[in-house]
């Protein structure tokens, strides 16, 4: 079971990023708890989190990226 869940496509982790940075809640993959979004101007490292841990998708951003 372990390796299904590491075994995510890109479209599923990029279909989990639309859907939180748009605003809706989306359910944690592995436990089902809500997953938090924080964004560059949150004072954290930006990415989406499940607070249990058991999920986490980190984002980088470029300078110029930002306000697009």
């Amino acid at each position: 079971m372990e390796n299904e869940f590491k075994k995510k496509s890109t479209h599923d982790i990029n279909s989990i990023i639309a859907r939180v940075i748009n605003g809706e809640n989306v359910d944690c993959p592995k436990c089902g708890s809500v997953l938090i979004f924080n964004d560059v101007n949150s004072g954290k490292h930006p990415g989406i989190f499940c607070p249990n841990n058991d999920f986490r998708i980190m984002m980088d951003f470029k300078r110029n990226d930002i306000g697009k």
